[in-house]
């Protein structure tokens, strides 16, 4: 849920997206179901949802919260979140992260799943959060590091077509790695980074996400006009296709990026 599409210019309202996002909640929602429980998600907890998508965890934890809790879902684009505005324990926001007012002591958990990662200033938003939370709330930011696929760049042997396409996408994805320690200087307490790597295997659940995804983003990404003013430069066709071959083929496996689950308590 990123404020500018030239950061981030995915719609959920489009086709394909609703498939990406799919995939995307397959291969995650099991892992933020368990951090869930181990923070001890319960009936009667207000919840937001920063970044809802298509809503799985939105309606996982409605079905966690019951009658006497709620969950706020936001989303710049809600469309695949119908079914939960019908659901009375949920509201279904549509708005921008980085412009609106989320309440003072309103919440018992905040929720993000690769969203901060995207925005323009996702500390300013970290720090609005901080009066939204009442006493004893607790945060679970799960976003993405790309430092092992810059680690793998420096390898011998690493295909050309990961380093044109796949090494410049991760080269942005540095906030995560200092989110725990702002959250100390927010004065947070019992906080907790859980930081996991994966390799990147072709055939595998996570390559068909990030086939998927080169295959939306690729009208951006291989468009001189779009990426220079970002700083960066287009992906040639070539490039392009040889990489998604690899994201199909079983023998190709790098690293790619890591995942930092960060929770942490408001006194």
């Amino acid at each position: 849920m990123p404020t500018s599409p030239s950061r981030y210019p995915l719609r959920n309202a489009a086709p394909e997206e609703a498939a990406r996002l799919g995939t995307l909640q397959s291969l995650h929602d099991a892992s933020t179901v368990r951090q869930f429980e181990r923070l001890g998600v319960a009936p009667g907890w207000r919840c937001a949802e920063l970044g809802a998508g298509a809503g799985s965890v939105a309606r996982w934890l409605s079905d966690r919260v019951g009658g006497d809790g709620s969950v706020t879902a936001i989303d710049r684009d809600t469309s695949l979140l119908g079914d939960l505005a019908a659901r009375p324990n949920v509201t279904v926001v549509e708005g921008d992260l980085m412009s609106m007012s989320f309440g003072s002591s309103c919440f018992d958990l905040v929720h993000s799943r690769s969203v901060l990662m995207h925005l323009g200033d996702p500390d300013a938003v970290v720090q609005r959060l901080v009066p939204a939370l009442a006493p004893g709330g607790m945060v679970l930011f799960e976003e993405a590091d790309g430092a092992p696929a810059q680690r793998a760049s420096t390898l011998p042997g690493v295909p050309a077509p990961f380093l044109e396409v796949m090494v410049p996408l991760a080269a942005r994805w540095t906030w995560a790695r200092g989110l725990a320690a702002q959250l100390v200087a927010l004065g947070f307490v019992d906080v907790h980074d859980d930081v996991r790597e994966n390799l990147l295997t072709g055939g595998s659940p996570a390559a068909a996400f990030w086939r998927e995804t080169l295959e939306t983003i690729r009208p951006i990404i291989t468009d001189p006009a779009h990426m220079e003013p970002l700083g960066g430069r287009a992906v040639d066709d070539e490039s392009y296709d040889a990489m998604i071959t690899l994201l199909e083929d079983p023998g190709f496996a790098v690293p790619y990026a890591a995942r930092h689950r960060v929770s942490a308590r408001r006194p």
